[in-house]
């Protein structure tokens, strides 16, 4: 009761609403029965009454505030009132109205059924007049849409056409000859659908680009939109194979429109849908598919021979005389535009068998509405489009590639290259003389059963030539000469077609078959004969007496001055080197070009090398053997030694000549007194083997032919360069099992090959290098053989103790002057600089020990003979200084040496206590026995007491320098 009793403030009165108003007016009811206090009943009352005031002021200002809009919606009120009242009393109106119709059509009511009947009637003839105006439109409606290729339309018009001619209008006589010319135009129209989408397939969808010579094909823009690919740069994708199944033909499933405002060639997908939708409304679906298939061969000819022409124009040359040359290129560009085009096509019947498959499958069992099923032999798919494609490609390369020819002239390529580790010493040991070659007495190749064989050969070859196709009636204009050598410029994109079209297939291409059978059955013969040949033609000179092989006489060839200068070499190199590096150079191209026999080509290229090794063996034989018994010049056995050659090998000058040893040595600081110790040593090791008995040397035991030295000068220079260029192809070689997975797919300069193989080249190369540095080393020995040859019979045979004093040098110094400047004039020209600065030099101190050491060979001496034996070292010197452009003191060494017999013993040992020794205890004694010998009147005790003086200031001196 308190609370209720508790007093309510105006605002718990204000805007009450709906069923808020009645209980709130309830609640008021309530309050005052409630109340039992009379001034409390009051009180409320009072605040009622002046919440009521409140809210009757306050209604009053709003109705003021509002006062228009309460008077539209008065007058609204009022007029919706009023129209209502209007409304009801039309209705009752109408109402009597239809009553009173009602009660008239009842009475009249067959009267109307007649017109009933009568409208009906006349509705139907108004309708037949229509088809019949509407079937007269047909031809021209038909003509209309078959020349803007509105195909679809143009179906589905005949057809109606016809079905109502066949149907409600057939028998009507005036419509007769109508009926005739449409039923003909839809027999024919079909004929007109299949030309038009063999029109699409192989034409139509080809790239429209321009040809650039060498260049990629690329799809334009307006390529693209015809495929419906939006970027025109991009290369049509790899057609999805369908196999029949729902769930592909679901894939690929879309509608088909066309649109009578728009041309609709504008997308070729949409528009093969049409052509298909079209034949099947037509029910000659089945006639369709079994045209494209039996047509893919003329149409495939066609689009080869179209490109060919395309070939020609782009070249700027006549079609008809492009068959005369040899330009590959043009035939790799034909296959390149051969290739886009038939990806084109296949992609273009991929299309087209994926609308038959959705029309069959949308029918049910693989069968028209007519009821004629798509049998399996008249169905097709892209394996048979791939293997026509394939077919015409291989029926095309046989052509260029000369395929008939070249199976008949059928070489045998080396199977492989095997040769066991060999000491490069055996190619100097001595040869079993060679076989007589076997002479045939008759032959019987006339004879009758030669004959036969030789026509039934002819015969297999003809059907295996008719096998492959050749014998189709397909007239081919090519844009090159054809050749095996053609296979060169294609195999590498004509790979990645078989690859692609292997990976479509799923299976092994006919087309790599036919190229692995040409190339291992033909092309690598043909290569081995032809690389072969033109090594045996630079390697074989005959004689124009007895036609035999005259190796020597082949190595005397060099190249001219022009192949010099575009090889970029000092000097002039063997005709048969640079013709054995060009074969090698052809084979390292065509590994390149046809990656995937790299190892039968290396394998040509080892054998190659071996033959070649061989044969420069054979000619280094030939000149360095004499006699019957095949002994060697004295020069070619030293370099042969295995202890002198090391010897040769360790000294600086020959490691200067390495080009990574020369670094080294330029490190190493070799003093004048280390190189001339080592120059001491080479000479005594030479002195010793030479000059130790009184016999001379053999004129047959050193190279007297000039001609000869330079064939040898030549050969060390050829094979130098020659194995220079194979070390650079081995690096470039990577052996196929240090690859690992990242590195195969990796491009390299050249494809990896069997490790086994590339350790036979190294090995091959290696003996180039040793056979060259064999020739340096030759050369060196022999122009100091040849010193030894001249400078011996100097001191052996030559008389200097005579009366008359001999103005002239001793005639053997003469000719060895003369044979050394004929040396140096050959050598000159056919060694580099280095190499001739290291053929002649330390010769002086060569010449020095030679003519300081032949002093025990003379028998007497005077002093006309020491003026002689000075005008030979003399002589000598000059003509070494104009060789070596450096003054010879060794040879200063020797004179001064003569110089001694001059003076008496006696002074000489004097002269050694004061100065000390310049040459060997062995040297000096020699110079006092020679003085004995030659001034008779010593006794051997004076001798023997200056020996031993001699000794002893010897070992003094050695003491003191220790």
């Amino acid at each position: 009761m308190a609370a209720m009793d508790e007093p309510k403030t105006p605002s718990q009165y204000q805007s009450p609403s709906g069923k808020e108003s009645s209980a709130y007016l309830m609640s008021i009811i309530t309050t005052l029965s409630s109340s039992a206090d009379f001034e409390q009943r009051e009180k409320e009352k009072t605040r009622i009454e002046k919440a009521y005031i409140n809210s009757d002021k306050l209604l009053g200002e709003l109705v003021a505030e509002n006062y228009q809009d309460v008077t539209k919606i008065l007058q609204s009120f009022n007029g919706m009132t009023k129209s209502i009242n209007e409304s009801r009393d039309k209705i009752r109106k109408i109402k009597e109205d239809l009553n009173s119709c009602k009660t008239l059509l009842h009475f009249k009511r067959d009267e109307l059924r007649k017109l009933w009947k009568d409208g009906v009637e006349h509705k139907a003839v108004l309708s037949m007049l229509e088809q019949v105006e509407q079937i007269k439109e047909v031809q021209d409606k038909m003509n209309t849409l078959i020349a803007n290729k509105h195909y679809l339309h143009a179906t589905d018009t005949i057809v109606q056409a016809v079905a109502k001619l066949e149907g409600p209008l057939n028998g009507i006589e005036a419509l007769r000859e109508v009926k005739i010319d449409l039923v003909n135009i839809r027999e024919k129209m079909h004929e007109t659908l299949i030309d038009e989408l063999t029109k699409q397939i192989y034409e139509r969808s080809l790239p429209t680009s321009s040809m650039h010579r060498g260049s990629q094909m690329r799809l334009s823009r307006k390529d693209a939109s015809v495929w419906g690919w939006s970027d025109g740069l991009d290369s049509p994708k790899r057609a999805p194979k369908t196999d029949g199944t729902e769930s592909s033909v679901n894939k690929t499933y879309f509608e088909v429109k066309e649109d009578l405002n728009s041309n609709p060639e504008e997308n070729l997908k949409n528009f093969v849908a049409i052509l298909t939708e079209s034949l099947f409304v037509l029910r000659k679906l089945p006639d369709a598919v079994e045209r494209l298939k039996l047509g893919m061969k003329g149409s495939l000819n066609k689009l080869i021979n179209t490109a060919t022409q395309q070939v020609a124009e782009s070249s700027g040359q006549q079609l008809d005389s492009m068959v005369n040359h040899v330009q590959p290129k043009y035939l790799n560009e034909l296959l390149k535009i051969v290739f886009q085009q038939t990806r084109c096509v296949a992609e273009t019947h991929q299309t087209f068998l994926d609308n038959v498959f959705r029309l069959t499958r949308s029918s049910g069992v693989e069968k028209e509405s007519s009821g004629m099923p798509l049998h399996g032999n008249v169905l097709y798919d892209m394996k048979d489009v791939w293997s026509e494609i394939q077919a015409r490609l291989q029926i095309l390369l046989s052509q260029y590639l000369d395929v008939k020819n070249t199976m008949s002239s059928r070489q045998q390529a080396p199977t492989g290259f095997d040769e066991p580790s060999m000491d490069i010493s055996q190619y100097f040991s001595k040869k079993k003389p060679a076989r007589p070659k076997k002479v045939s007495l008759f032959r019987f190749d006339a004879s009758q059963h030669a004959i036969s064989v030789s026509s039934a050969r002819q015969q297999i070859q003809q059907f295996e030539h008719d096998s492959l196709g050749q014998s189709d009636n397909w007239l081919i204009v090519k844009v090159c000469k054809p050749g095996a050598f053609n296979i060169t410029a294609i195999y590498k994109p004509l790979r990645s077609f078989i690859e692609e079209v292997e990976a479509i297939m799923e299976t092994t291409s006919g087309l790599q078959e036919f190229i692995t059978e040409f190339v291992q059955n033909a092309f690598l013969g043909q290569v081995h004969a032809r690389v072969s040949e033109n090594i045996d033609a630079a390697t074989r000179v005959l004689d124009k007496d007895d036609e035999e092989p005259l190796s020597f006489d082949a190595l005397r060839n060099v190249i001219d001055e022009k192949t010099k200068r575009e090889l970029g070499v000092p000097r002039p190199l063997l005709q048969s080197t640079v013709t054995v590096d060009n074969s090698i150079q052809e084979l390292q191209e065509l590994m390149h070009d046809l990656p995937d026999y790299a190892d039968q080509f290396l394998n040509m290229i080892c054998n190659v090398l071996r033959d070649y090794r061989d044969k420069c063996h054979s000619a280094y034989r030939d000149i360095v053997q004499h006699g019957s018994d095949e002994k060697r010049i004295i020069s070619s056995m030293w370099a042969k030694d295995e202890d002198i050659s090391r010897f040769l090998r360790s000294l600086p000058s020959w490691r200067s000549l390495q080009p990574r040893q020369g670094k080294e040595l330029d490190r190493t600081i070799c003093s004048e007194e280390e190189i001339r110790a080592l120059n001491s040593k080479e000479a005594v090791i030479l002195i010793s083997n030479l000059s130790s008995d009184e016999s001379l040397i053999p004129q047959q035991e050193i190279i007297t032919d000039v001609t000869q030295m330079r064939t040898v000068a030549n050969v060390h220079e050829s094979l130098e360069w020659f194995g220079d260029r194979l070390n650079q192809f081995c690096t470039s070689l990577t052996p196929q099992d240090t690859l690992n997975p990242v590195q195969e797919e990796l491009p390299t300069e050249m494809p990896p090959i069997s490790e086994k193989t590339l350790e036979s080249l190294k090995s091959l190369v290696q003996d180039f290098k040793d056979l060259a540095e064999i020739c340096l080393l030759l050369l060196h020995l022999e122009v100091r053989v040849h010193c030894f040859y001249y400078l011996l019979p100097v001191a052996k045979q030559s008389n200097y103790a005579g009366p008359i004093d001999d103005l002239d040098p001793d005639s053997n110094v003469l000719k060895l002057n003369k044979d050394l400047s004929g040396m140096e004039e050959m050598m000159a020209q056919s060694l580099q600089p280095k190499k001739f600065k290291y053929i002649f030099e330390s010769l002086g101190y060569l010449v020095a020990s030679i003519l300081i050491t032949s002093v025990q060979f003379l028998k007497k001496i005077n002093e006309n003979g020491i003026k002689k034996m000075c005008r030979n070292i003399l002589a000598i010197q000059q003509n070494l200084t104009n060789i070596t452009l450096t003054r010879e003191s060794d040879l200063d060494r020797a004179r001064h040496f003569y110089e001694l017999l001059y003076l008496n013993p006696d002074d000489v040992l004097n002269s050694l206590a004061e100065k000390g020794p310049q040459f060997t205890l062995n040297e000096y004694q020699q110079l006092i026995q020679l003085y004995h010998r030659s001034f008779a009147g010593n006794p051997v005790s004076v001798q023997d007491a200056r020996m031993q003086r001699l000794q002893s200031v010897m070992e003094k001196g050695q003491d003191e320098t220790v």
